[in-house]
């Protein structure tokens, strides 16, 4: 079940389930009856349409226009709107070194946004998600070419949304570790839930992934 305004961490082994969840959640496979609620609702009994209509899903991979970065933040609306478009930029943290060409009808990016940096490309991918503005928002493992400035900026945008519920997959734990619950899937199913301070307490699979990762790290 998640509640509005929840900030969920979701975590685990490559292949372990967190990428089916996302699946289930965007009908893109059926989820068996009664395992998965939304506000109190089985997911399964609400029409596929109403369900993806109020999912914001920013994938791994982002797809770019040949076009300015407004067009590529608004994708798939008819009318821009730019008052939305900078709100969403500024949440993405790209006015830092993209805002001045945010609107530039003569920055125009390249095909595929070959001329931005991994990390340029996914904060667009980003503020994509946030425009749709939908009460349910999925960032699947789009933190990875982000340094760690932006992604603690990024962090205080997330922990500071309480309109919308945030489902967040990472292999950075340190983004999850600050979520107000974290799923830990390992082999297809859910092993543990909690803060990262009972998960760490638990010494499990979270423990083990996340002490082996502070190793890397130094």
């Amino acid at each position: 079940t998640f509640k509005k305004g929840e900030f969920v961490g979701i975590v685990g082994k490559p292949g372990s389930g967190k990428g089916t969840l996302f699946k289930l959640l965007l009908g893109l496979q059926k989820a068996p009856s009664k395992t998965i609620y939304i506000n109190n609702q089985d997911i399964t009994t609400l029409p596929i349409g109403t369900v993806r209509n109020s999912i914001s899903y920013v994938p791994t991979q982002s797809y770019l226009l040949s076009s300015t970065i407004a067009d590529n933040i608004s994708f798939g609306y008819e009318n821009k709107n730019h008052i939305t478009v900078a709100e969403a930029a500024k949440k993405a943290q790209l006015y830092r070194d993209l805002g001045k060409d945010l609107e530039n009808p003569l920055s125009v990016l390249a095909e595929e946004g070959r001329d931005l940096s991994g990390g340029q490309k996914q904060r667009i991918n980003i503020a994509r998600g946030f425009y749709k503005n939908a009460p349910y928002l999925l960032l699947d493992n789009c933190f990875s070419a982000l340094d760690a400035i932006t992604v603690d900026k990024m962090l205080q945008v997330l922990q500071s949304t309480k309109d919308k519920t945030i489902l967040c997959i990472s292999q950075r734990l340190e983004v999850i570790k600050h979520a107000d619950r974290i799923i830990v899937f390992d082999e297809g199913r859910i092993c543990e839930v909690g803060t990262h301070d009972e998960l760490m307490c638990k010494n499990g699979l979270y423990f083990q992934m996340y002490t082996a990762q502070n190793k890397e790290a130094q």
